[in-house]
């Protein structure tokens, strides 16, 4: 009968870098027909679980199997609720023993992004059909942490109404909280003297699709703006008269095509015109800082 790569995988992925200590719960679901594979890759990291629907292709001459372009978590996510994805493929080998049948290989980033998502190495065992899946495991590990408290009986606390955030404060809560997860490389620090500065931010050098988050004073001001080379992201900061008080921070949240997301900002007020180039990456914020300086006095003879 010939090998096929139906069936249920499970394996734990470790990243191929140096210092690397978070794995990844890996699982296959596959189904292949020809030499044309679909099905899921599921995975558990740090605190989340993630499904993806795959296809691809099994040769069986050479017992490779090739797994098109599909979405894994940056391994040096904090926090997967606002962690960024690298787009990766799996290059796997079929190995078939009469102890086990593995497919051993590894899921590789596209070549716009191989010096920021290292490889994500795995050995995936052939499960049984009666073993768990990933999921029925993870609802285990789940169900086996949670201890019931027994406690006295206390007076009941007054009830509090919910706190509902609407979309765009939930928008803006979780992007402030993601560019906390990276460190901020500041860049240059500018004079200016009146109130209120305007901002424009344009792609430095050719369109290559780069997307930005942009925050001041630690407050979001625009959300995944894409960058272009003609028409800028324009607005308005107030600037304050403690210098601290006054930082731009440019959060990236793509690489683009050509890596890193690059920016070119320009600073305007009716004294002063600065332009500053930018660039951030999946671990460092580009930030400018305004500083308040008093206007020049007018000479009157």
């Amino acid at each position: 009968m010939a090998q096929k790569v139906s069936g249920k995988w499970y394996g734990v992925g470790e990243i191929e870098v140096a210092q690397a200590t978070n794995s990844y719960l890996c699982e296959l679901l596959l189904t292949q027909e020809g030499n044309i594979v679909t099905g899921e890759f599921n995975y558990y990291f740090r605190n989340g679980y993630f499904s993806n629907k795959v296809k691809g292709t099994f040769t069986l001459d050479s017992r490779f199997m090739h797994i098109q372009l599909v979405p894994v978590m940056y391994n040096r996510t904090v926090n997967t609720l606002i962690g960024v994805d690298c787009p990766m493929h799996g290059e796997f080998v079929l190995k078939v023993s009469r102890a086990e049948t593995t497919l051993s290989g590894n899921f590789i980033s596209d070549g716009l992004h191989q010096y920021t998502c290292a490889p994500l190495k795995v050995n995936f065992r052939k499960l049984l059909k009666d073993e768990p899946t990933l999921k029925e495991r993870v609802d285990q590990m789940a169900k086996e942490d949670t201890t019931e408290e027994v406690v006295a009986p206390v007076a009941a606390a007054p009830v509090k109404p919910p706190v509902i955030e609407t979309p765009e404060q939930k928008i803006a809560k979780d992007a402030e909280q993601k560019v906390r997860m990276r460190t901020n490389n500041l860049v240059r620090v500018l004079d200016v003297s009146d109130d209120s500065v305007r901002i424009d931010l344009y792609d430095n050098g050719i369109l290559d699709y780069d997307t930005a988050t942009v925050f001041f004073n630690n407050k979001m001001v625009q959300y995944k703006r894409l960058l272009d080379t003609r028409n800028p992201i324009r607005f308005y900061v107030h600037v304050d008269s403690v210098e601290a008080n006054n930082d731009l921070v440019m959060y990236a949240d793509n690489l683009g095509l050509i890596p890193p997301n690059s920016a070119l900002m320009v600073v305007t007020d009716r004294e002063h015109r600065y332009e500053v180039s930018l660039s951030s990456d999946y671990e460092k914020n580009a930030a400018v800082r305004l500083r308040k300086v008093q206007k020049p006095v007018l000479r009157t003879n």
